[in-house]
């Protein structure tokens, strides 16, 4: 976007090529653009003896790295923004440079005390995680020991725990902190994803406001408990279902989360988001039986008998015909969506998460996709039965 000024991002930009830079990261899409890349981290490294910076560029899915000399390294941190992208901090042992490019490319920046004393430019360190191993709440739950170490048998849910943060952080990355995000995770379960959701939107500077649901009384108890041992205000959990909850008047959630809830209770969550007009939707879906039990009940369309012949093959295309519907509802309903892999496959099978972020743009063409479906098919997706049934009310 030509009209960025590329003069004041690179004498921002200088920083890099310095002795005292830390690191950086670049977060965000500007109003109507559409970068490569949702987040950026920087930090000096060396590299045979030569000192570069190494940009980490995460696309949502993948992660790319660079190592580039120090003018190079200024020349592409600018590049981020000419294409599209948002927000920076960058951080010296001097100071932290907040950086915001505005729709029409005009560059705001702000200075605030330094929060790195050290740099360290070691190739070979650990990878830095969003949650850090220590967090209070990684033992309180048990993933963690004492003294902050995660235990051996609890390294699939740390890894969980750090892909849904990363998915998180790159969401809400367009939203400025300091504001308040109301949240609810609805089936929420151990709560752990709960938790690490509320931990990491105070440590990016937000002020939220959470709930998690769950049927599971005992579980319930153990986890308010769990909060006030750790000192947390404004999040609790309660007792309920996805359906059957319901916020305060005049507090309709921000930002939706349901992970794992089974068939149709995956359902409920996304209808009650588009009923409350919620910012943010974060959903991976499980027991995905509804579509599969009316598949089974029903003979294909022409030029689909292989794809129902074998059970196993039926059944993801259940799946698969499942989430794609509800992505599509979504968009028809004015979320931007798509469907990105949540945790390896190595996992679990149902490693899938539907990610909405509400714009307001209604997608004409994904609500023709989903009754062309329906009519194809001879099906009744859960979804479009539950909205059908709200606006009937």
């Amino acid at each position: 976007m030509s009209g960025v000024d590329v003069d004041r991002l690179r004498t921002i930009g200088a920083a890099l090529a310095g002795d005292t830079f830390a690191d950086a990261v670049i977060r965000g899409a500007r109003k109507g653009c559409a970068p490569r890349y949702e987040r950026v981290r920087l930090r000096p490294v060396v590299i045979g003896g030569r000192r570069v910076v190494q940009f980490e560029c995460f696309d949502g899915r993948n992660t790319d790295v660079e190592n580039l000399g120090a003018g190079d390294a200024v020349d592409r941190f600018i590049e981020f923004f000419v294409d599209g992208m948002r927000t920076a901090l960058v951080r010296t042992v001097e100071a932290d440079i907040q950086i915001t490019v505005a729709r029409k490319g005009t560059v705001q920046s702000v200075q605030h005390d330094p929060t790195a004393s050290t740099i360290d430019t070691d190739h070979d360190r650990a990878r830095q995680h969003l949650i850090a191993e220590d967090a209070p709440f990684l033992a309180a739950v048990g993933i963690s020991t004492s003294d902050g170490r995660v235990k051996p048998t609890s390294r699939p849910k740390f890894r969980q725990v750090q892909r849904f943060v990363e998915i998180l952080d790159s969401t809400i990355a367009d939203r400025d902190a300091g504001s308040t995000i109301r949240v609810v995770d609805l089936g929420c379960g151990s709560g752990v994803l709960t938790l690490a959701a509320h931990h990491h939107l105070i440590a990016r500077g937000f002020d939220p406001d959470t709930t998690g649901v769950d049927l599971k009384g005992e579980l319930i108890d153990r986890l308010n408990r769990t909060v006030d041992e750790l000192g947390w205000s404004n999040i609790r959990f309660v007792e309920g279902s996805i359906d059957g909850w319901s916020p305060s008047p005049g507090a309709d959630p921000n930002l939706v989360i349901a992970l794992h809830a089974c068939d149709t209770a995956t359902d409920d969550a996304l209808a009650a988001a588009i009923g409350w007009g919620s910012d943010i939707v974060l959903v991976a879906p499980c027991c995905q039986h509804d579509l599969q039990d009316q598949i089974e009940r029903r003979d294909p369309p022409p030029g689909f008998d292989a794809l129902v012949r074998h059970a196993i093959v039926r059944e993801r295309l259940g799946d698969l015909l499942t989430d794609t519907v509800r992505a599509d509802i979504c968009a028809a309903h004015g979320w931007r969506t798509d469907v990105i892999e949540f945790i390896g496959g190595e996992h679990t099978a149902k490693n899938l998460m539907i990610r909405a972020v509400r714009t307001g743009r209604v997608d004409d063409n994904a609500g023709r996709r989903v009754e062309d479906l329906v009519e194809r098919w001879g099906v009744d997706p859960a979804l479009r039965r539950r909205l059908a049934g709200r606006a009937d009310r």
